[in-house]
């Protein structure tokens, strides 16, 4: 069964928010949609010692959360999807920024609260896995020993009386572990083992990026700028048809052109061209494959006016020239 404390915590916030909660042994959800929030929260335990909290959600305010203390000292693996918030502990004067495509891993300690504030007017896609060693400890599951072995060897070893937290980099290859726990919500064998099999990645995931951190490939841009440039395929997908440089996007995006192709190489391992190439491509296909319109009209919605040119690269890229992929 979920914690009595997780339990209490999502039900107050489902009586602050006016919301809809549907509650059983192992998962509980509120779905909220009204001038407060539009979206929903969850809490579900994957087994003793191993639950997810979800947020997939905006408040309509700033929401502050006072973690209050705790006797477990389980660790937190938080990753943003989509969205920011800030985190601190109870006696420090200064929040600290979460970034979207950062992850975080935390440990308090039971003398120590904690705060977090989510902003308002953010779409917010967070997924949170909570690991409780000693638990874990105590199970004989395979995928619980696991875990119970390599983050008792990985993780640091924090005094009873501090409290820890790690913020990671920006982080790509987390997001598509994580997005697949913000989102899928189906409760039927197959989604909750899509879910799962997320969560153990994220997981694995998260403490792989802590064990090796980033300083053999570190980027020279800021963790702000990195998280700014994950950001570049929405922009781009939004403003296909329009003629895309990158003085163009250096402006938008606050940064230099260099910076820029920096940020796309570290984070994507690709030129700014080719990485918006790449997506013009990707969406050709997805309006083939949802559309009716025709060869003239994609290359029109993706931007490109050259229709040889776009044919030879569609079929580079998916084996086959546009007209045979539509037919």
């Amino acid at each position: 069964m979920l914690s009595l404390a997780d339990t209490k915590r999502v039900r107050e916030m489902a009586a602050q928010f006016n919301a809809e909660l549907v509650e059983g042994d192992d998962a509980i959800t509120i779905t909220i949609d009204n001038n407060k929030a539009k979206g929903f929260i969850s809490s579900y335990r994957i087994f003793n010692g191993l639950s997810v909290w979800v947020y997939n959600i905006n408040f309509q305010s700033d929401f502050k959360i006072d973690l209050g203390l705790s006797k477990d000292r389980s660790y937190f693996f938080s990753y943003n999807v989509e969205g920011y918030f800030l985190h601190r502990f109870g006696d420090q004067e200064e929040f600290a920024k979460i970034l979207q495509n950062q992850n975080m891993i935390v440990r308090g300690n039971p003398e120590t609260s904690e705060q977090i504030v989510f902003p308002a007017n953010i779409d917010l896609k967070i997924a949170v896995i909570v690991v409780d060693l000693k638990l874990l400890g105590n199970l004989h599951i395979r995928n619980a020993r696991r875990i119970f072995t390599n983050m008792g060897e990985v993780l640091p070893k924090v005094p009873s009386r501090r409290y820890y937290r790690h913020l990671g980099g920006i982080n790509t290859e987390i997001e598509k572990y994580a997005s697949i726990v913000c989102e899928n919500q189906d409760l039927d064998l197959v989604g909750g083992l899509l879910t799962e099999g997320a969560v153990f990645n994220m997981l694995a995931s998260q403490v792989k990026e802590y064990n090796e951190g980033i300083a053999k490939n570190q980027s020279t841009l800021s963790n702000s700028e990195l998280s700014k440039i994950t950001s570049l395929a929405g922009y781009v997908i939004y403003n296909l048809e329009t003629n895309l440089t990158i003085v163009k996007l250096s402006r938008h995006f606050g940064m230099s052109p260099k910076k820029l192709q920096v940020g796309v190489k570290y984070l994507y391992g690709d030129s700014v061209g080719r990485y918006i190439l790449n997506l013009r491509m990707g969406h050709a296909k997805h309006l083939f494959d949802t559309t009716d319109l025709n060869v003239a009209e994609v290359c029109a919605r993706v931007g490109i006016a050259n229709g040889g040119y776009f044919s030879k690269v569609f079929k580079n890229r998916y084996g086959k020239l546009p007209s045979q992929y539509i037919n």
